[in-house]
């Protein structure tokens, strides 16, 4: 028959299990604690993690939304069949589709020298980009200063 090694560690945690039967039960109970309390940790680190990547999708399609209307713009504006003096401090479109709102709006910068600003933006779930273009010119005839 061997001996028993009684300096090893788990030699001595089960010869304290056994000799105890409320050791046992304690054990059990803390071990139990720190698996709920770390499936907690993880869950409350994963809903953070989804918003996150929630937040910048969203961020990213109010972008995709804006700068494409914008060059939709700048392309009208530049083939001369968009006249920013007729729309002048006022709302040119409104446009909501696949959860994003998209205004255009053109305000006179400045009369006398004909300088507009093109705004435009995409608003989705919370989440908004604006893009905006400068132009000077007059009639149809106008160009991109910023």
């Amino acid at each position: 028959m061997r001996r028993k090694c009684k300096t090893a560690l788990s030699k001595r945690t089960a010869d304290i299990l056994h000799s105890n039967d409320g050791a046992s039960i304690v054990l059990v109970t803390i071990i139990s604690i720190i698996v709920i309390a770390s499936i907690l940790v993880l869950s409350v680190n994963v809903n953070t993690l989804m918003t996150s990547a929630d937040r910048q999708y969203f961020r990213d399609q109010a972008y995709e939304a804006a700068t494409s209307m914008g060059s939709a713009i700048d392309g009208l504006i530049n083939q001369n069949k968009l006249p920013l003096d007729k729309y002048a401090d006022r709302e040119l479109i409104s446009d909501s589709s696949n959860n994003v709102d998209v205004t255009v709006t053109v305000k006179a910068l400045d009369t006398s020298v004909n300088t507009y600003t093109v705004t435009v933006t995409a608003t989705t779930a919370g989440e908004s980009y604006i893009y905006t273009a400068t132009y000077y010119g007059a009639n149809t005839t106008y160009m991109r200063v910023s």
